[in-house]
């Protein structure tokens, strides 16, 4: 892959350069995996970084450079998500990070302002920009903001876990092409109402299950397994993170050292089959020998509200019960009109993008 990667210089300024990259080179991976994620509230490193980040759907990466060295980062992947079932050109933003001696700098701000120029003077066609930043992150929110975003909505995080998972007999894994196809087919009809729908990292490893009754899928989801380890977190929580690693029942749901998840997305459950969602991500949970698992959804989403409502999700969702992400958008040629639209429907959520 790498040995493809071509790079073009964007811009240079004494010292600094921004380069593009067709792709994403392995020093971009490095930096990637040296990287803490957040800011003044929870501190996180992703571990398994580098296997995610090669599954990534046509990246761009924009790269800040203090002479040779890689200081800044912002990875733009192409896509085309539903906009209440209509496609629509866009760029979701992603890995977003700034290398210490450099952060809460007017550098980081200037660069991203530079960035954004750049991308947006080279699409002709109408386009959205999409960026995410995590509730508490302030710094990062400053410097988003000062790019041209805005805040579309937030993403609600929600947690499913439990301390001994049971196995599940009527788990059933998608792996022909007919069977992606109906799953697609599905979800489509599914999130009509939504924005920002994408399907993009669907069946990656073959890792979407459903339940069926009477031969009708009645509850479905793909899962991403996911290593983090947490650095820091604010307040009581930062607290509880010290003692968390001696409670050995409480630790199988969530250790900070070696924080283990299933992150889940493509969710559909049928009318009343909200227990059968349950069965799936416990059977999954004990597929994968692990306890908890996270799901990104709108605030607003019906079905999100719908499974807070029904419950039973299980200790670790009063961890996360307070987390989420801001959606920030920016637009290239689109009307006013076509910004409306894009916040008349709740947002869809993509695991696969916040991990």
């Amino acid at each position: 892959m790498n040995q493809s990667i071509s790079k073009t210089l964007v811009i240079q300024e004494q010292a600094y350069s921004i380069w593009r990259y067709n792709g994403i080179p392995e020093t971009g991976i490095t930096f990637f995996e040296n990287t803490n994620w957040g800011s003044a509230g929870m501190l996180y490193e992703r571990k398994n970084a580098p296997e995610l980040i090669r599954k990534l759907k046509d990246p761009y990466l924009y790269a800040v450079h203090q002479e040779t060295r890689m200081v800044g980062t912002a990875v733009f992947c192409h896509t085309k998500p539903l906009i209440l079932g209509t496609p629509v050109n866009t760029f979701i933003i992603r890995y977003f990070a700034a290398s210490p001696e450099i952060q809460g700098k007017k550098v980081i701000k200037h660069y991203a302002g530079k960035v954004m120029e750049v991308v947006r003077d080279a699409e002709k066609e109408k386009t959205i920009y999409v960026g995410c930043v995590e509730k508490g992150n302030s710094r990062s929110f400053k410097v988003v903001s000062s790019a041209g975003y805005e805040v579309l909505g937030s993403l609600r995080v929600q947690a499913f876990s439990r301390f001994f998972p049971k196995p599940q007999r009527n788990l059933e894994q998608i792996h022909t092409e007919s069977g992606r196809q109906q799953i697609l087919e599905l979800l489509k009809q599914y999130y009509k109402n939504h924005v920002l729908v994408h399907f993009d990292y669907l069946f990656l490893n073959d890792n979407y299950f459903v339940i069926r009754d009477q031969n009708k899928i009645v509850a479905g989801c793909q899962y991403h397994r996911v290593h983090w380890a947490i650095k820091h977190m604010p307040g009581v929580m930062g607290i509880i993170m010290k003692v968390l690693p001696r409670l050995p029942l409480l630790s199988k749901l969530f250790n900070p050292k070696k924080f283990e998840f299933l992150a889940i997305e493509g969710i559909y459950f049928h009318a009343g089959y909200e227990k059968a969602l349950h069965q799936l991500l416990e059977g999954l949970l004990h597929r994968e020998k692990l306890n908890s698992a996270l799901i990104w959804m709108g605030e607003s989403c019906p079905y999100r509200i719908t499974l807070e409502r029904f419950g039973h999700l299980g200790v670790m969702q009063n961890f996360v019960k307070d987390a989420g992400v801001f959606i920030m958008t920016s637009y290239r040629n689109m009307s006013e009109g076509d910004i409306e639209q894009l916040k008349s429907g709740p947002l869809y959520a993509s695991a696969f993008d916040y991990i």
